[in-house]
């Protein structure tokens, strides 16, 4: 008999692995759903809206990371001023 136990998810189609010893999964591999009938066109829309959404993500965490780093400066140069007041 076997140590693990595999089922084919009839809700998700997913192959999960569970061990019979523990009920631990041990492997989950989600189904790979191929879009049908879609055009090339529709496909490299896709990956250019996709490519617009991850450069604007992007763009607004460098601004994040900016503002940030504009405000750690701050800090430390107020607690630097605090630190030689009290000498």
């Amino acid at each position: 008999m076997s140590d693990n136990i595999e089922i084919n998810c009839p809700c998700c189609n997913a192959w999960i692995v569970v061990s019979r010893e523990s009920g631990q999964v041990l492997l989950h591999k989600a189904p790979v759903n191929p879009k049908k009938n879609q055009s090339l066109e529709e496909m490299v829309g896709e990956i250019h809206a996709k490519k617009s959404e991850l450069a604007s993500r992007f763009e607004k965490e460098m601004a994040s990371q900016k503002d940030r780093e504009r405000l750690l400066e701050e800090k430390f140069k107020e607690a630097l001023s605090r630190a030689k007041q009290d000498e």
